[in-house]
């Protein structure tokens, strides 16, 4: 499934909200995790931890990359997706 967002913007935070938007991937730091609405506007949330045995996160220039790819295949859209300083690319 192509991804309906083409851009997302990181948010720290150290609690990852109840209510979260698309476009923003959050960023807890205390806790490792990352977490975002799938880029396909399903509106299922996608919890990424960060550590080296799942995914990386690199900041440049306050944008975001996550390696490696997101890929949401318990969900029933099954997107699969990179998120490359700041952008979406479709995998």
């Amino acid at each position: 499934m192509a991804s309906l967002l083409k851009s997302i913007t990181a948010c720290f935070v150290t609690f990852i909200p109840d209510r979260i938007e698309e476009e923003i991937l959050y960023i807890s730091k205390e806790y490792n995790t990352a977490t975002h609405l799938c880029v396909c506007g399903c509106g299922e949330r996608v919890v990424t931890p960060l550590n080296h045995m799942n995914w990386t996160l690199i900041m440049d220039e306050g944008k975001p990359t996550l390696t490696p790819s997101i890929g949401s295949f318990s969900l029933p859209c099954k997107s699969h997706y990179f998120i490359r300083d700041g952008k979406i690319i479709d995998a």
